[in-house]
């Protein structure tokens, strides 16, 4: 199993899935990087551009698109420890709280029942109260903990979700 294993565009209602337009990258690093978690580990807007544009043959990396508009930005690590890693999940401040996440999860976790797939995993740093209550709310469990894993003094908690 690849990431060409999983579809390059995704419809999921009011949410499409699609590559990242070139200038895509630039413009939600620039609000992903003023924002936590991003911007409490000091993560800056080009070193999440460079992220995004790098050429990474073992993920696909996605837009999240609302009304034709950019929402946001996903990028699944594929295969990783029997399953999907969704090693980026950002939606953008002005569109978050509208179940755009949730759809994205729904989505891979479905990708990766159809690959045979035992798991998914996330992970969220351990302040971003916000993220750590999504993924439990949406069945994650608690992995490891990993320490200055991101960041010197902060820590970051692998989050697995067992499909069945």
């Amino acid at each position: 199993m690849t990431p060409s294993a999983l579809p390059p565009t995704a419809d999921l209602g009011t949410v499409q899935l699609r590559p990242l337009a070139p200038e895509a990258p630039r413009a939600v690093a620039a609000a992903l990087a003023a924002t936590p978690p991003w911007s409490t580990l000091g993560i800056s807007a080009e070193a999440l551009t460079a992220f995004l544009q790098a050429e990474d043959s073992g993920a696909r990396r996605y837009a999240i698109v609302v009304d034709d508009a950019l929402a946001g930005v996903a990028s699944i690590r594929f295969p990783w420890l029997k399953g999907p890693y969704v090693e980026l999940l950002a939606i953008l401040p002005g569109v978050q709280r509208r179940g755009l996440g949730t759809k994205v999860l729904t989505f891979v976790e479905a990708e990766a029942k159809r690959l045979g797939a035992r798991n998914v995993w996330v992970c969220a740093s351990q302040f971003n109260s916000d993220a750590m209550r999504f993924y439990k709310r949406c069945g994650f469990t608690e992995a490891a903990s990993l320490p200055d894993l991101v960041t010197d003094g902060f820590a970051e908690t692998l989050l697995r979700k067992t499909l069945t």
